[in-house]
C-alpha cells in the first residue's frame, strides 16, 4: 500500500503529476529512499545502475563525463534526473551531489512501464520543443487560475446586435435600442459598416443641432472595430486599448454576432487593465501620469504571474505606454505648437516587445520649414520627463534629445543614404533600430516614406543585407557539445539571454522582413508572414515564435525578480533559478536558435563574408 506522504510528493513532481491514481500507487510502491554526502558521484547507467532519482533533499549537478568542470543540469527539491540517461545510453553525462542530498530511487524497469502505460507521461520526455512549451504555459495558467485571459471571445456576455441602416432615424434608432436594452447600433451606410452609441446620439441631439428625424449615419464611427469570436479574449482588451474604444462588435467569419462591452471583458479580467485605462484617460497632470505608470508596473507583474504569454503581455503594455508618451507629449506642448511634429518610438518599443522599461529609443521627423531650435528644447524636456516615469535613458543615446535622432524629412533622408554609403557597425545599428520604428502621435506618412526610402536603398544595394545579417551570428549561442548551458561563473550560474538567443531571432526575423519588404514590426508578426511567404514551413515557424516567446518570458521573470529585490534589471537570467523542466527546455531553445542561425547563414550565403 502506497503511502500517503509519497503519493503526495509524487504529485509534486514533473511529470509523474501526470500520472493517474493507479499509476502513482505503482510508482510509489517502487520507490526506496538513498542517501549522497557532499561531492559524491551518483551512480547512474543502464548497466548496473539504472535508475531515475527524485530529489527529496539537497542539490544535483549533472555534466558530461568530457568536462565536469561545466555545469549543464541543476536538479533541487521535487526534480527528477536520470531521464536523460536511461534513454539515451550515447549521453555520457555525470550526476553529482552538490550538497547532501536525499532523494527516491525508482527503477529502471518500472519507469520504462509507466512510459509504455501513460502517453502524457511519455510526452514529457519525447515531444518537440514547440508541444513543450505549450505545455510549459498551460501549467502557467492553470497555476495561477487564469485561463479566462486565455479563453475564447466566444464565452463572454454579449449584448444584442442591432443593425440599422444609414437613413433609420434616431428617434427610431433609440426605440430598437431601448427595445433590445442596449446603448449600441451597427450601422450599415454607403457599403460601410460603422457604429453608433447612444453617447453619439444624445451628442447629436444636445449639441449639433440633430433632430429626432435626422439619420443616424451621420453621427455613425466608421468603421466598427470587430473581432472573431474564436480569438482571445485578451486580444478583444488588446484591441480595445489600441483603438480606445469600449466596445466591440463581435463576428463569427463575416457575420456579426453581437457587442462585447469593456465592463463585461473586465469582469472576466482579475487584472487592473481597465483601471489603468481609466486612470490614464483622465490623466491632466504629470503627476496622473506616473500614477498610470506604477499601475501598469503592477499589471506586468500581475499578467505574468498568471501565465500569459509574454508577447501579448508586450503588445497590451506597449499600447499603454504609446498612449502614455502620446498624453505627456501633450500636457507638455500645451500651445500645440509642435502638433506638426511626429514623434515615433524605435527598437524594441517600436517591435512592442519590451515589457520592463530598460531604456528608450525614440526620434521625431518634423516638416522642413519647420525651425529645430525652439523643438530641440522641447524635445530635451520631453526626454527628462520620461526619465521623471521610469524610461531609462538610452546608453547610446538614441533619444530626440539628440541633434541626430531629431531632423526634419529631408534630413532624414540625406542621414539614411549616409548609413548605406559610408556602412559601419554604428550605422548598421541605426538602421535596424529605424526599421523597427513606430509612430505614437503625429503625421504617419512621414515614417512610411522613410521606410519607403529605406527599402529603395536595400533593392539598390545587393551586398547590403548579407553584411547587415552578420550580426547574427555576433554572440555565441551558450550551448556546448552535448547539450550542455554555458554559463558564467558567477553565484547564479548566469546567462545573457539577449545575446545568446533573443537578439539572433529578432535580428534574424528583421533582415528577413527587409528583405521581403514585410511592414510590421513586431517579430511575431514578421514570422507570420514569413511563413505565408513560404520563406520556412509552418512548423518551424511556430517553433521559432514559441522559442522566442518562451526567452522573452525567463528574461520577463527574472527581471520582475530583481526589480523586486531592488537590484539592477538586466539581460542576465541566473540557471540555478530555474526549474529543471525550464533548464531542459533552455536547451532545446539554443538549440532551435542554433537552427536559426544557420538558416539565416545559408538564407544570405554569409561563408561568403
Amino acid at each position: 500500500m502506497a503511502d500517503q506522504d509519497t503519493l503526495a510528493y509524487l504529485t509534486q513532481v514533473l511529470p509523474f503529476d501526470r500520472l493517474n491514481e493507479t499509476e502513482l500507487a505503482q510508482a510509489a510502491d517502487a520507490l526506496d529512499v538513498v542517501y549522497f554526502p557532499q561531492d559524491a558521484q551518483i551512480p547512474l547507467n543502464r548497466q548496473g545502475s539504472a535508475y531515475l532519482y527524485l530529489v527529496i533533499k539537497g542539490r544535483v549537478s549533472e555534466c558530461h563525463q568530457s568536462d565536469e568542470s561545466a555545469q549543464c543540469g541543476l536538479y533541487g527539491v521535487h526534480a527528477a534526473f536520470g531521464a536523460s540517461s536511461l534513454l539515451d545510453q550515447n549521453a555520457h553525462l555525470v550526476y553529482r551531489a552538490l550538497e547532501e542530498t536525499v532523494a527516491y530511487r525508482l527503477p529502471f524497469s518500472v519507469f520504462e512501464t509507466l512510459l509504455h502505460s501513460n502517453n502524457a507521461f511519455e510526452a514529457f520526455y519525447f515531444h518537440d520543443i514547440t508541444q513543450k512549451l505549450s505545455q510549459f504555459h498551460r501549467q502557467l495558467q492553470e497555476e495561477s487560475s487564469s485561463e479566462a485571459m486565455m479563453d475564447a471571445v466566444s464565452i463572454a456576455p454579449l449584448h444584442a446586435l442591432i443593425e440599422v441602416n444609414g437613413a433609420t432615424g434616431i428617434q427610431a434608432c433609440v426605440e430598437k435600442m431601448q427595445a433590445q436594452q442596449s446603448d449600441a447600433c451597427v450601422v450599415h451606410h454607403h457599403d460601410q459598416v460603422g457604429i453608433v452609441t447612444a453617447s453619439d446620439l444624445l451628442r447629436g441631439l444636445a449639441l449639433e443641432s440633430f433632430d429626432l428625424q435626422s439619420p443616424v449615419g451621420e453621427l455613425a464611427t466608421f468603421p466598427v472595430i470587430t473581432i472573431n469570436q474564436g480569438d482571445f479574449l485578451f486580444n478583444a482588451l488588446l484591441k480595445m486599448t489600441r483603438y480606445g474604444v469600449d466596445r466591440l462588435v463581435v463576428r463569427d467569419g463575416q457575420t456579426l454576432k453581437g457587442v462585447l462591452h469593456q465592463k463585461e471583458l473586465m469582469s472576466l479580467f482579475a487584472n487592473q487593465s481597465g483601471l489603468v485605462m481609466l486612470t490614464l484617460e483622465r490623466a491632466e497632470t504629470f503627476d496622473d501620469l506616473k500614477q498610470v505608470v506604477t499601475q501598469i508596473d503592477q499589471l506586468v507583474a500581475g499578467l505574468s504571474n498568471k501565465g500569459v504569454k509574454t508577447h501579448y503581455i508586450a503588445k497590451l503594455v506597449n499600447e499603454l505606454h504609446r498612449k502614455l508618451q502620446a498624453k505627456l507629449w501633450s500636457l507638455l506642448d500645451e500651445d500645440g505648437r509642435f502638433d506638426d511634429v511626429t514623434y515615433v518610438v524605435m527598437g524594441s518599443e517600436g517591435r512592442s516587445e519590451q515589457v520592463v522599461r530598460t531604456d528608450q529609443d525614440n526620434a521625431v521627423i518634423f516638416p522642413d520649414h519647420l525651425s529645430r531650435d525652439g523643438l530641440m528644447a522641447f524635445c530635451e524636456h520631453f526626454n527628462q520627463k520620461l526619465i521623471e516615469l521610469g524610461f531609462p535613458p538610452c546608453p547610446g543615446n538614441i533619444m530626440l534629445s539628440n541633434p541626430e535622432w531629431c531632423l526634419s524629412e529631408q534630413q532624414w533622408r540625406q542621414k539614411l543614404i549616409q548609413w548605406f554609403d559610408d556602412p559601419s557597425e554604428d550605422g548598421f545599428m541605426a538602421l535596424a533600430i529605424l526599421f523597427d520604428a513606430q509612430v505614437v502621435r503625429g503625421e504617419a506618412q512621414r515614417l512610411e516614406d522613410l521606410k519607403e526610402a529605406l527599402w529603395q536603398q536595400v533593392e539598390k544595394r545587393p551586398m547590403f543585407l548579407p553584411h547587415f545579417a552578420l550580426s547574427v551570428s555576433q554572440f555565441e549561442t551558450p550551448i556546448g557539445l552535448f547539450g550542455r548551458l554555458i554559463t558564467q561563473k558567477d553565484a547564479g550560474h548566469s546567462i545573457d539571454i539577449k545575446k545568446g538567443g533573443i537578439f539572433p531571432i529578432v535580428h534574424g526575423i528583421r533582415c528577413l522582413a527587409l528583405e521581403g519588404r514585410i511592414e510590421p514590426t513586431n517579430t511575431h508578426w514578421r514570422i507570420r508572414k514569413l511563413m505565408d511567404a513560404g520563406v520556412f514551413s509552418e512548423a518551424f515557424g511556430i517553433e521559432l515564435g514559441e522559442t522566442l516567446n518562451f526567452l522573452n518570458t525567463l528574461r520577463l521573470q527574472a527581471m520582475l525578480h530583481k526589480k523586486m529585490q531592488g537590484k539592477a534589471v538586466d539581460n542576465r537570467i541566473e540557471t540555478d533559478e530555474l526549474s529543471h523542466f525550464q533548464q531542459d527546455l533552455l536547451k532545446e531553445a539554443f538549440g532551435v536558435v542554433n537552427q536559426f542561425k544557420k538558416v539565416i547563414e545559408q538564407h544570405f550565403k554569409l561563408e561568403n563574408y
